[in-house]
């Protein structure tokens, strides 16, 4: 379907051994328990699930994107439009720089953004109605 890829994380919460599962197939999570020690831990996966949820709510749909333009190759992008009529523009910079992205909207015009190194960045604008 134009392109997108799914996937859901069927073990949102798992021992520190990376189990119970059915499978046998031990692995990490978002969230791990320490049982004997009645705590858990909030794995880097966790939060970023949260953004996603976040700024991309039930009823999101992706929309299309021309180009993105960029200093460097290792630059990842996906543009949503949420329910609020918002565009969501998510973009991970896998470079060990910082990276400048330019944004062309129709609705919102021209603009330009420095993306950290290493970083993951949403951009949040209203369209006009």
């Amino acid at each position: 379907l134009n392109w997108i890829t799914g996937w859901v994380d069927w073990n949102i919460v798992l021992n520190e051994s990376g189990g119970p599962n059915w499978a046998n197939n031990f692995v990490d999570s978002p969230i791990i328990v320490n049982a004997t020690a009645d705590e858990f831990y909030k794995q880097p996966m966790f939060y970023i699930m949260g953004h996603f949820a976040k700024f991309l709510p039930r009823g999101s749909v992706r929309i299309g994107l021309e180009s993105l333009s960029t200093s460097e190759d290792e630059v990842l992008v996906g543009a949503f439009l949420n329910p609020d009529d918002e565009v969501v523009l998510q973009v991970l910079n896998k470079n060990d720089v910082a990276v400048t992205v330019e944004i062309s909207d129709d609705d919102a015009g021209m603009f330009q953004h420095r993306i950290p190194a290493a970083s993951f960045t949403t951009l949040l604008w209203r369209t006009r109605k």
